[in-house]
């Protein structure tokens, strides 16, 4: 089922790019500092927006490093804990008759 819904995302997300090429193939020109390019303007947006989420994800990636620094440092110390404690006694029941 997994790899069905990830195939059809993918089906989604190429047929949305055709579309978008077909729909923007007007050429524009990027000026920047070091060059000057005329791409397609859907090719441009593509391109901005994987930018974005590469962006994105380097913004995100020092946060989850340290979430996962101070899991692992609390499993640690939950083991250590662990091994520590005495065993733990459970306590008798009560007899029928009492």
């Amino acid at each position: 089922m997994r790899k069905f819904l990830y195939s059809v995302i993918v089906l989604i997300c190429l047929l949305s790019g055709l579309l978008l090429q077909l729909r923007n193939p007007s050429p524009v020109t990027l000026d920047l500092y070091l060059g000057r390019w005329t791409l397609p303007l859907s090719l441009l947006l593509v391109l901005s927006l994987a930018l974005g989420a590469v962006l994105g994800v380097l913004a995100m990636l020092p946060g989850r490093w340290r979430l996962g620094r101070r899991l692992h440092g609390v499993e640690r110390e939950l083991r250590q804990q662990a091994r520590a404690a005495p065993p733990a006694v459970r306590p008798s029941e009560p007899a029928d008759g009492a």
